[in-house]
């Protein structure tokens, strides 16, 4: 019996604009925390910068789970 090939699966709708809204969140952290820290609040940078990177971080994780019988 020879080991059949994986089927690739169609990538969902969503799935790009997830991505998109991802980068979107980290780039605009990004951008809050610069404005933040060059306007003299860097307390407030440091608590956007966690926020976002925690935000971004749970939209960007992705698991695939392959069931083979």
């Amino acid at each position: 019996m020879t080991p059949s090939e994986p089927t690739p699966l169609p990538q969902r709708p969503h799935a790009k604009a997830s991505a998109w809204a991802t980068a979107a969140t980290a780039l605009g952290t990004i951008v809050a925390v610069v404005v933040l820290a060059l306007t003299g609040h860097p307390e407030v940078a440091t608590a956007a910068a966690g926020v976002g990177g925690a935000v971004s971080t749970a939209g960007g994780i992705r698991v695939t789970v392959n069931i083979r019988r």
